[in-house]
């Protein structure tokens, strides 16, 4: 039980700022998800596939594309958003610079 079904939480990627953890879905589950807690900016990449973020720690983050694929955006506390396949590139940051709060997303995508 502990091996299969227990979530299993693990760090995955680091950066100046930032942590990405695989939070634990079974290998078998189509579904991935990862956490990133950070305080500063965070890369992403779609790699093709679409990905869907809750922020699920801080009051809001801006979304920015590096590529000019979209408009900068805010996202509250709890709201869910979807950045499409084909946007590639992106970043999640926080909304006030330099205040040093912990700010954290939920990723999901198919495997």
């Amino acid at each position: 039980m502990q091996k299969e079904l227990v979530n299993c939480i693990r760090t995955v990627d680091e950066g100046e700022g930032w942590v990405e953890e695989q939070t634990g879905l079974h290998e078998l589950e189509f579904i991935e998800t990862r956490r990133h807690w950070f305080e500063g900016t965070v890369p992403h990449h779609t790699q093709g596939k679409v990905h869907m973020l809750n922020l699920v720690e801080g009051e809001e983050v801006v979304v920015e594309s590096p590529t000019g694929e979209f408009e900068p955006f805010i996202v509250h506390y709890a709201e869910t958003f979807i950045v499409p396949a084909a946007v590639g590139p992106y970043t999640i940051r926080p909304a006030v610079q330099g205040l040093s709060l912990k700010l954290a997303t939920v990723k999901a995508y198919v495997r």
